[in-house]
């Protein structure tokens, strides 16, 4: 008997929607199963394409599951109070009354149903699932209307980006989330045999939102590295720390007194000798450490949970007040972004958050570089453990930094070394283990260091860095 019934639901399978789908399907019986990652930034201010029909939108209550469980094939109505009771939120569409469309927003701890996985979420994601449209009134985009209605919700809550899966066979869930501005940023998915199993997440490095810019990248990447011993060299490490701090002091040191922010967290997460955020809490400042990735955070505060504050946030959207830093550090993390323009986002939030007599210090991956040629063809060869934004000259940086309302006091470049041959010297010298090698290694990659005060140092340094002030006022309008 289930035999019968199986042949005769893969003919229809096959008759609808042809042997592609139906060999899809079958994968997913015995052991692959793949969707496609969609993302979207929230703004309450966005557009949407209106609908054809008048229509309401509201959550759906206790008292209409026994209305929406006839309204949506095959649903448990027990089932559907469970997730009200625990926070998942519906959003209906009616039109005359009559129920039309919904879908499902999550938050936190999310069970992911065709891919049989948790996910948790970041603190400003929400999950999309399950959304549905009654086919008489497919095609009339009623589902704008809740996707207006849920970034207006959602995004005054706080909340900055929504993701969703969906099968990239439904032609109609691949219309919708399109027609409400989602993009694909990759493929995730599970391999399993018996009861071996691999989860699997590849991002579209040709997406201009692939999650590289978000924490679900971030996130992996920490869960990647777990199983690396380190990200980078011990001595290129501390070669790169002292590097900054030199920098740090040089222009000003750290208040005593008053707050400071690191704006990633990616160093103190790996547990690598480049973490300088706890030598920034010596002077008696509340430092905080701030990262993209919730993954990065916890891993960070694992390691160094009293001496530093610890905050999950993403540098276009700052979670902190106005004027409440007396100095921010930000160490090449805004050259991580696909789209540039992010850039001048993140360096406005930063001029938000700096008191009127605070100080950003800024480092950006370094285009004088004579090798940053070997750099972006080691990242096009993905023999680069992260993913790499643009990188600028310093009178690029110079142009942000004042188009963001600041005044640039000084310049310069640090960490002075040809960087991808330094990775491979040192490690070469590291494999073969003769002693008078790795010192003369050492000794030829410190020297280079002495570049930091000469002419040619927009030429050898790895990073281009900049001292820069909130613009007063009285200045702002001149020019």
């Amino acid at each position: 008997m289930k035999c019968g019934a199986a042949a005769r639901r893969a003919y229809e399978i096959l008759r609808q929607h042809g042997m592609w789908v139906l060999w899809i399907k079958l994968l997913g019986e015995l052991g692959y199963r793949r969707v496609v990652l969609l993302e979207q930034a929230l703004d309450d201010r966005a557009t949407f394409p209106t609908t054809r029909l008048p229509v309401t939108v509201s959550l759906l209550r206790k008292a209409e599951v026994e209305e929406y469980a006839a309204f949506y094939p095959g649903a448990d109505p027990e089932e559907i109070r469970q997730r009200l009771d625990t926070g998942h939120r519906c959003f209906a569409v009616r039109h005359r009354g009559r129920l039309v469309h919904a879908g499902w927003v999550a938050t936190g701890r999310v069970w992911i149903k065709y891919l049989r996985r948790h996910w948790d979420l970041a603190a400003d994601e929400a999950y999309l699932y399950e959304a549905f449209t009654a086919p008489p009134y497919r095609n009339m985009r009623v589902g704008v209307a809740r996707a207006a209605e849920e970034t207006r919700v959602l995004s005054r809550e706080g909340y900055r980006r929504v993701i969703a899966v969906v099968w990239p066979e439904n032609v109609a869930a691949v219309r919708y989330v399109a027609t409400r501005g989602m993009r694909p940023v990759g493929v995730t998915g599970y391999v399993k045999l018996g009861r071996w199993r691999h989860n699997f997440t590849k991002l579209d490095p040709a997406e201009p939102l692939a999650a590289r810019a978000t924490s679900l990248y971030w996130d992996r990447l920490q869960r990647h590295l777990q199983d690396r011993p380190r990200y980078l060299d011990a001595f290129l490490g501390t070669l790169k720390r002292r590097a900054y701090l030199e920098l740090i002091e040089r222009w000003g040191g750290v208040p005593h007194g008053g707050r400071v922010l690191k704006t990633d967290l990616f160093e103190e997460a790996s547990g690598t000798t480049d973490a300088f955020a706890i030598d920034l809490c010596q002077s008696g400042a509340t430092v905080i450490g701030m990262d993209l990735s919730p993954a990065a955070v916890a891993r960070a505060r694992a390691r160094h949970a009293t001496q530093l504050g610890h905050v999950a946030g993403d540098a276009r959207h700052l979670p902190f007040k106005d004027s409440s830093f007396a100095l921010v550090v930000s160490p090449s993390t805004l050259d991580h972004f696909p789209d540039p323009s992010d850039l001048q986002r993140s360096l406005r939030e930063i001029a938000r958050i700096l008191a009127p007599a605070g100080r950003l210090i800024i480092t950006l991956d370094n285009r004088q570089n004579v090798f940053d040629p070997l750099l972006r063809l080691a990242i096009r060869l993905r023999r680069v453990p992260f993913y790499i934004g643009r990188s600028y000259t310093v009178r690029e940086l110079r142009t942000e930094l004042e188009a963001a309302g600041f005044a640039v006091e000084d310049t310069s470049a640090i960490v002075h070394h040809p960087r991808m041959l330094a990775v491979a010297a040192v490690a070469f010298a590291n494999r073969l283990g003769w002693r008078p090698l790795i010192r003369g290694v050492q000794r030829a990659l410190t020297a280079g260091q002495r570049f930091n005060t000469s002419r040619w140092r927009y030429y050898t340094g790895c990073f281009v860095a900049a001292k820069a002030v909130p613009r007063k006022p009285s200045d702002r309008g001149t020019g």
